[in-house]
């Protein structure tokens, strides 16, 4: 093997190895700290340009926006149904999020059944229709689970890059505390304000 392949080989390993670092096993989308990496440098450009818009007036990427999705009632599908349909609704629930997304935007399980989700280049305004949209798709659809239909919705909260909000965590705790704002308001909602 000559020393090129090597390289080439030791490079593929890396990128599976980073692969099982940055993804969530079941659903393959990102975990937390692949999530937190991929949306700092995002936040890096935002920041720059928010601070100076003048001189980086050719920056593309000049909004943030973190949609904190849930599954509502998790527990009792695992309840009812088992850990392996709750497995599938997170699933189901991933692959309605990727398929609403776009490729540059990030999604991620953090944990449980929360997956966030990194819309780059987003308005408040504009992360809520697409949030509002996957919530809608969501209730209209059902998980097929060993000859029944499981029907489930989701809650979400929203937050977006701004002057008291500039970094992850401060944007992920407002997502956060306006999330649980839809689960005290009847859940099957998308809190923005």
């Amino acid at each position: 093997m000559t020393k090129g392949e090597e390289i080439k080989l030791l490079k593929e390993e890396i990128e599976k190895l980073k692969s099982l670092a940055y993804k969530d096993e079941l659903t393959r989308l990102y975990n937390r700290h692949g999530f937190k990496e991929e949306s700092e440098k995002f936040l890096d450009e935002v920041e720059g340009y928010k601070k100076n818009p003048e001189r980086r007036s050719s920056v593309l990427i000049k909004d943030f926006s973190l949609i904190i999705f849930d599954i509502d009632n998790f527990k009792k599908i695992n309840d009812v149904y088992g850990h392996p349909a709750g497995d599938e609704a997170l699933k189901m629930v991933s692959k309605i999020i990727l398929d609403r997304v776009r490729d540059i935007d990030i999604v991620a399980r953090w944990g449980g059944e929360e997956i966030l989700v990194g819309l780059i280049g987003a308005s408040e305004k504009d992360a809520f229709q697409i949030a509002d949209d996957v919530r809608e798709k969501v209730e209209k659809a059902s998980l097929a689970w060993k000859g029944r239909k499981i029907k489930f919705t989701l809650s979400g909260g929203i937050a977006s890059f701004d002057e008291k909000n500039n970094t992850f965590d401060e944007i992920f705790k407002k997502a956060d505390s306006r999330l649980y704002k839809a689960k005290e308001s009847g859940k099957n909602v998308i809190v923005k304000e």
